[in-house]
């Protein structure tokens, strides 16, 4: 009986078996040979194009894409060594967009939607759902069942856990809107100082951790949020339906096949991305952008306005974007309430520098976006992504470089 087991197909990376071989080859062992062979060839083929598909690993694998956009042929080539899932992500989204398809941006409250929706309505005037940038803010399941039934895209856009929580917390306190909603609650306002923020913050936040699910001072209910946000079946998530502890990998599934992903730490680098995809039949807004500010000497020299950056503002009060001295108690509080939402974003981080550096190589743009000075700022605010404090966002972009 022969012992040799050939490769699993379902594996698609090269396994090495080792067996007892027959003392004398056999038709039987010879076809069986011949079919395992066939079978490589024809499923590792479809593989090129991945979707819906929760486990693909490969041990090389180059991608040859091209399409006509307008007149012009683009070819993209894209390699990928010993990957899992998350390269199928990354390759997933560095292929082409048509920018004369329809476009579903899932909002997630705080997470820079409104900022994106109106690049997407004013700036680049395509095809956008929903057509209003202060919500709606649905799940991704709602907005691809029912609000965006019929769009060709799915985008959106995460933000660090840490830094989201944050940034929910002013909005309640600080905006017309959040101040509106968090009217005759017992929300803490001790003051708008810079320690009476710290204080309230630190309040707020144990709020949710003493396990209170149902009141949530009618405003956002911090726990995971943006996990949530990609695994509830709900039209909305802020008041905290479905628990303290989403589903991670129904998060991260949900995560692999959205089309595309920015994120609001790089919202400048995802812009260049998104307009790289979008080719040359892309309006003339996203071609003079990326020609003009996705350099980084042009970046040094060109401002918010110069441009043509769009940044929309719900208030001015409580803004932080350095939170890591803020106290250890607190910090500890909101990792606790982002566990699940922490992992999906070291994960969202991880396939966007690999996204940036295929942009940035002899195959894409050729040149760097991902600008030093930007991963400088933002390597101590990341580093806590690891639960040690050693993640490094550079050394990513550096590993990630070098293995374009």
């Amino acid at each position: 009986m022969n012992t040799n087991t050939p490769p699993s197909p379902l594996l698609g990376h090269r396994q090495s078996v080792k067996a007892k071989r027959p003392l004398t080859p056999t038709p039987t062992n010879t076809y069986k040979s011949l079919y395992t062979i066939l079978a490589l060839v024809i499923i590792i083929g479809p593989l090129l194009f991945i979707k819906n598909q929760q486990q693909a690993y490969y041990y090389y694998l180059t991608v040859k894409e091209t399409t006509l956009r307008g007149s012009a042929a683009s070819t993209i080539n894209i390699n990928i060594t010993h990957s899992d899932e998350s390269s199928a992500s990354v390759l997933k989204r560095t292929t082409p967009l048509d920018p004369a398809e329809k476009f579903s941006f899932v909002h997630i409250s705080k997470c820079a939607g409104s900022t994106w929706i109106r690049i997407f309505m004013d700036a680049l005037k395509l095809n956008i759902c929903p057509r209003a940038e202060a919500g709606p803010e649905h799940s991704v399941a709602y907005q691809k069942n029912y609000a965006c039934k019929d769009a060709d895209y799915t985008l959106t856009s995460l933000r660090s856990p840490r830094h989201h929580v944050w940034s929910q917390f002013t909005m309640c306190k600080y905006s017309d809107w959040g101040m509106r909603h968090t009217a005759n609650t017992s929300f803490p306002r001790t003051g708008d100082g810079y320690k009476d923020d710290e204080l309230d913050f630190d309040s707020w936040l144990g709020h949710f951790t003493e396990g209170n699910q149902s009141t949530y001072y009618k405003c956002y209910h911090p726990a995971n949020f943006q996990s949530r946000a990609l695994t509830s079946e709900t039209r909305y998530v802020a008041s905290g339906r479905g628990g303290f502890n989403p589903n991670v990998t129904l998060a991260m599934d949900t995560y692999n096949n959205l089309d595309f992903v920015a994120l609001v730490e790089f919202t400048h680098e995802s812009q260049c991305m998104l307009y790289h995809r979008l080719g040359n039949t892309a309006p003339a807004a996203a071609i003079s952008y990326l020609s003009n500010s996705c350099h980084c000497e042009e970046a040094k020299k060109t401002t918010d306005n110069q441009n043509g950056t769009i940044h929309v503002v719900h208030h001015n009060k409580g803004k932080r974007s350095i939170l890591r001295n803020l106290p250890p108690a607190t910090l500890s509080k909101a990792e606790y309430l982002t566990s699940a939402d922490v992992q999906i974003y070291r994960t969202a981080l991880r396939n966007f520098i690999g996204e940036m550096a295929w942009l940035e190589s002899d195959a894409s743009l050729g040149r760097r976006v991902l600008c030093p000075d930007v991963l400088e700022r933002w390597e101590p605010e990341l580093a806590y992504l690891d639960g040690k404090g050693t993640f490094n966002v550079t050394q990513l972009y550096q590993d990630a470089v070098m293995k374009q």
